[in-house]
């Protein structure tokens, strides 16, 4: 089988065939640890003697693990995807089911409508969404009341105002939910660019529930709300910390208490209300027509903004040398003008049907529609990422169909929300009948508005920059549900009640990028056989003939499996669809951030000698990092049984 070899930084650790595990970056020190202990008492150190290490042994034997999380660690990680499910598994921070993720527009623009609960995300993701023929509570009741009694379904009909297919569904007990991931996937969140500080897009990659978990509210200066465990990260004006370093958390319980002033990134201004944007380009060297053309605004807006923040520009800087357009110029023509009879002679000889324009007559209003439909149908069918929204087939041949026909509204017969992807075989079903055509446009009638017109960059919506806001106040609010976010992308944050906060896992996608041809394939001795009853099994080694055999299946799975997946894409199946051929033996990549405490908590675990082999192998290697930035606290964990405190 073919491998890509792969450009592995030095100072990274190889795993298996063709993993690794590198540390991106760390903020994470023994003395820290002593620093964070001793805070109460107004002390700080810059150098650790052998009364610090007793400290750290102390808070490790005792089970005083708060000191531990202000140190965090990023690691870039390559492992086979089933590896990699089981990492996910330690997540550092969490949110409760009621916070609200901010969700926008193909324009960036945000609404109440849009924005959705992690509640009804995780709804959305692991059970789906009632069908379109799916009744109300209250209707589905009145149904099966009138049902009961012996009443038709055509009197049933007329009782409670439902169409006679979506009650005859119902009682035969097919309203059942439908899977929605992909509609979740396609979501757009609103992600913070921690390049230029500008709000852009991101899609979610994964959703998880976290369990049941103590949760705290964070009350800010401008009434915003927002409710996370303590090791949640969130987007300080210093910098990401997790909650509990953010505001200096003491305590535990109702008698949790701040013990430093904090301000978080909130949801953001538009850029050219922003004093420190508008400061930046001033500074730069940028004019106003510049500057309002980079925002998105008008050239008044921006100098009324500039005039506020005291950054206008001085009479010296107004000041533009008065030169004629023409100065120098040779060799141009300007524009001629027609007499009365040169410009009557004109309007003859393009009037009726001499004009150029005429074309052999006036097309028809059907026709004229119909090439409308053909211009916008490129942009509908990228909108639905070119996927039949009836049988959900990807690729092929593509039509745009009117959810409300034309002949029953014919003011929608240009409006491109009313335009949906359909493949040619359901295209035909949908036009058998004007009652088919009428089922068609009930079933898929929450689908008008969803494609947009085309966002011309000359007509883009404001940037939006995040701004800072103190917190005034923390709560315990008790035990709740969590859950939360993985994202595909570059940032690894988003919107939450507002505030911006972390997403501790940002993984490679094969939606957006090429899979690689790189399988996991076990050495001869990691080629083991499970021997005893669930919960108490062990792992036996095979027999060499064995170990060969079951290498030589692998492989030959791998390469049909890739050879699959290139002819798929080369035939125009999207990346996101082809993907799902690959075996949970690719490696993928991704990125994790990781406090010490929670760090530890994950190698106890997973570099335990019951752990899956695999994992085992990368957990040792994070191990050999952590040894390496904190070898105090490592030797205590390792003293202290290695159990996190």
């Amino acid at each position: 089988m073919a491998t890509t070899d792969r450009v592995i930084a030095e100072d990274a650790i190889r795993v298996l065939d063709h993993g690794f595990v590198r540390l991106d970056g760390s903020m994470a020190t023994d003395l820290s640890v002593v620093n964070a202990a001793r805070v109460s008492f107004a002390r700080r150190k810059e150098q650790m003697d052998e009364t610090d290490e007793g400290l750290i042994r102390f808070l490790m034997r005792d089970r005083h693990g708060t000191p531990f999380e202000h140190n965090s660690f990023r690691f870039h990680i390559r492992a086979p995807i089933f590896v990699a499910r089981e990492w996910f598994r330690h997540r550092i921070g969490c949110l409760p089911g009621d916070t609200v993720v901010t969700l926008v527009n193909a324009e960036g623009h945000t609404s109440p409508q849009l924005s959705k609960t992690l509640d009804e995300l995780w709804h959305m993701w692991s059970i789906g969404e009632r069908n379109g023929h799916a009744l109300s509570a209250d209707v589905a009741a009145d149904v099966d009341r009138l049902a009961s009694s012996g009443v038709g379904i055509r009197s049933t009909s007329r009782t409670v105002g439902a169409g006679r297919r979506a009650i005859r569904r119902h009682l035969a007990g097919l309203n059942r939910d439908r899977d929605s991931r992909w509609r979740v996937r396609r979501m757009r969140l609103r992600v913070l660019d921690e390049a230029s500080g500008e709000f852009v897009t991101g899609n979610i990659a994964d959703i998880f529930d976290k369990g049941v978990q103590p949760v705290y509210q964070l009350t800010l200066a401008d009434g915003k709300q927002l409710t996370l465990t303590t090791n949640h990260r969130v987007l300080t004006d210093e910098g990401w910390k997790t909650m509990s370093d953010a505001v200096g958390l003491c305590g535990r319980g109702t008698g949790a208490q701040m013990t430093r002033p904090s301000a978080l990134m909130v949801n953001g201004v538009p850029v050219h209300q922003d004093r420190t944007w508008l400061r930046a380009r001033r500074e730069a060297g940028r004019s106003v027509a510049e500057m309002a053309d980079e925002a998105g605004c008008s050239y008044p807006t921006i100098r009324k903004w500039l005039a506020r923040h005291d950054l206008g520009f001085s009479r010296e800087e107004q000041y533009r040398p008065r030169r004629p357009w023409n100065a120098g110029n040779t060799g141009y023509s300007i524009r001629l003008v027609h007499g009365p009879q040169h410009l009557d002679a004109i309007r003859r000889a393009r009037s009726g049907k001499r004009s150029n324009f005429w074309r052999g007559g006036i097309s028809s209003e059907r026709q004229s529609i119909a090439r409308w439909t053909t211009e916008h149908a490129a942009s509908v069918h990228e909108q639905y990422e070119f996927t039949c929204a009836r049988c959900r087939s990807v690729g092929g041949r593509l039509h745009a169909h009117h959810i409300v026909p034309v002949w029953l509204d014919a003011g929608r017969a240009r409006e491109i929300g009313n335009l949906i992807s359909v493949c040619e075989k359901c295209h035909r079903d949908i036009h058998r009948t004007r009652v088919a055509e009428l089922e068609f446009a009930r079933e898929f009638a929450d689908w008008v508005g969803y494609a947009k017109e085309a966002v011309s960059a000359r007509t883009r919506g404001w940037k939006l920059t995040a701004h800072a806001v103190d917190v005034v106040s923390i709560q315990y609010v008790g035990m709740r549900q969590t859950y939360d976010l993985s994202l595909v992308g570059p940032w690894h944050n988003f919107v939450a009640n507002g505030v911006v906060v972390h997403n501790s896992f940002n993984e490679f996608s094969m939606r957006y990028a090429r899979a690689t041809d790189d399988f996991y394939l076990p050495e001869p001795e990691d080629v083991r056989s499970q021997v005893g009853k669930p919960g108490a099994y062990t792992f036996e080694p095979v027999d060499a003939e064995l170990a060969e055999q079951a290498r030589d299946e692998l492989r030959e799975v791998y390469e049909h499996a890739y050879a699959t997946y290139e002819r798929l894409v080369e035939a125009g199946v999207a990346r996101e669809l082809a993907r799902s051929v690959m075996p949970v033996g690719a490696y993928t990549e991704f990125f994790w951030t990781v406090n010490a405490r929670a760090l530890m908590n994950f190698v106890s675990l997973r570099a335990a000698d019951t752990a899956q082999r695999e994992i085992r192998y990368y957990a040792q290697a994070v191990e050999q990092f952590f040894a390496e930035k904190m070898p105090v606290t490592h030797a205590a964990f390792v003293a202290a049984g290695r159990v996190a405190p």
